[in-house]
């Protein structure tokens, strides 16, 4: 037959009502406020094994190209979203500047190489423009995409 709480007896709730006395309630309460330990579990082997070493997977970022990487490659983070698609050519300001620079440069190429070759330096020109052109509108819609970005991170 199986025992009930109310099967137990009077020895029980005695020693239920003793130990209320005895014990601080106030320890019960403020042990919900501490913390479980804190604890770290490891997912990685802690040995190298034969398929690690054959195909070197603990050489993280290695290079594979045939040439080697520029000074500062591997010490620079850069950012996923970066604000422009060549940071070396400057800001939006500094592209308009170098667009005007192309075109009097080319015009002053035109007037100094003569008629036989001014078709050539034109089209070269031209070939310039749209390629700084289209880095600048791929800059402006980098900083559109960033914004948005931005904005939908904050919520």
């Amino acid at each position: 037959m199986a025992r009930t709480i109310d099967d137990l007896g009077l020895d029980i709730s005695n020693r239920y009502a003793e130990d209320q006395k005895t014990y601080d309630k106030t320890l019960i309460k403020e042990a919900r406020d501490i913390p479980s330990q804190t604890r770290v579990d490891t997912t990685t082997p802690s040995y190298a094994s034969e398929f690690d070493a054959l195909f070197e997977l603990d050489k993280r970022g290695a290079v594979w190209a045939k040439f080697t990487p520029p000074p500062g490659y591997h010490t620079s983070r850069r950012r996923l979203f970066a604000e422009q698609t060549i940071p070396s050519l400057g800001s939006l300001d500094k592209q308009d500047a170098q667009l005007e620079k192309v075109e009097s440069y080319g015009e002053q190429q035109k007037e100094a190489v003569g008629p036989s070759r001014a078709e050539e330096v034109d089209k070269e020109t031209k070939i310039l423009l749209t390629l700084l052109e289209k880095i600048h509108s791929c800059d402006e819609e980098l900083v559109d995409t960033n914004s948005k970005r931005s904005q939908y991170h904050r919520g």
